[in-house]
């Protein structure tokens, strides 16, 4: 069938009313603009902890190459990335350089460790701000900052203030566009995630298009290091495991490399680390209302948790182990 430009458009405006009742668009948005374009793909990675483990220049590198052979239209990290000091500035070159595309970040608590203040964060990362927006080929996106002050939380904060919670409604109000969270700690209710996470959710599901759906459609976050998803009222919450390792504590530590990378990080004995980077590559596909999860495994460096002492009984709800993976999820 030959269609030219104009009749191009107006066949793709009627598939999108057509196909609006499995889709992630409202019918007859005038989006056809942007429906005409393959689903839009990205890489997630989290937790990659520059400042504890000692190849986490080799970890993102090995990511943005991956992404560049995708074609991603983008990636992101979802904090705990590197706190802003000079020693941190070859493994930002390995961030900037590594992927041919927009890159973008989320603030974790961990990237402010060492009483390093969030501002001096995100000038060292390049952000314009703690909290923004975005599109990306159909598909909006809202990056949360959830290391706000507020909450009953002792030490590290994670909560979102009243300003912020504000600001997510307003922003929501002016696109039309299926819409993806992105924050550090998980807004699913989990223990140490959002402590004000109802509050955050419940503006996220007031957000409707013209049929009456939630315009958010997912929220993705690191913070855990473990491999988990839920839907709440319509609402798709990811989880991705660290790139780096499973966090054990003192009672199980152990030496996985040698006596000098050990000396110049102290904390990596208390964890369990991952030979290998993994991340997850998402793909989003509007017109059809599905979102895939391609995500990646390897193996353990050194002894296991379990080599270690930890109990059987610990493993599933302590330890995900070194992967992230696969799903799809659909419109409910």
């Amino acid at each position: 069938m030959n269609i030219d430009k104009q009749g191009r458009r107006q066949f793709i405006k009627i598939a999108s009313c057509t196909v609006a009742s499995y889709s992630f668009l409202p019918s007859c948005t005038g989006l056809e603009e942007g429906l005409d374009t393959k689903p839009l793909k990205f890489g997630v990675i989290t937790d990659v902890h520059q400042d504890l483990i000692h190849d986490a220049s080799a970890r993102v590198t090995s990511f943005g190459n991956a992404m560049n052979e995708q074609k991603a239209d983008f990636i992101c990290q979802l904090g705990d990335f590197c706190i802003p000091h000079n020693r941190n500035r070859n493994f930002m070159n390995a961030w900037n350089s590594s992927f041919q595309g927009p890159r973008y970040h989320v603030i974790g608590n961990h990237d402010m460790d060492g009483g390093k203040k969030k501002n001096a964060v995100i000038q060292f990362w390049g952000m314009e701000s703690a909290y923004y927006s975005f599109d990306q080929k159909g598909v909006h996106f809202i990056v949360l900052d959830g290391n706000e002050v507020g909450g009953k939380a002792r030490g590290y904060k994670r909560f979102i203030s009243k300003k912020q919670i504000n600001w997510i409604g307003e922003d929501l109000k002016k696109t039309q566009l299926p819409t993806v969270v992105l924050v550090h700690q998980p807004l699913d209710g989990h223990k140490i995630g959002i402590e004000n996470h109802a509050e955050v959710r419940q503006e996220l599901e007031a957000a409707k298009n013209t049929e009456g759906n939630n315009k958010v459609i997912a929220s993705f976050c690191g913070h855990n290091h473990d491999d988990y998803a839920v839907e709440i009222n319509g609402i798709h919450y990811i989880r991705i495991n660290s790139s780096s390792y499973s966090w054990l504590g003192g009672k199980y530590k152990e030496k996985s490399y040698s006596d000098d990378i050990h000396k110049k990080y102290k904390w990596l004995q208390h964890t369990a680390p991952y030979k290998d980077a993994i991340w997850a590559e998402v793909e989003i596909n509007p017109i059809e209302g599905k979102i895939t999860i391609k995500g990646q495994q390897t193996s353990w460096v050194g002894k296991d948790p379990w080599q270690r002492g930890m109990s059987i009984e610990q493993k599933n709800p302590k330890i995900t182990g070194p992967r992230i993976s696969n799903r799809t999820l659909d419109k409910s």
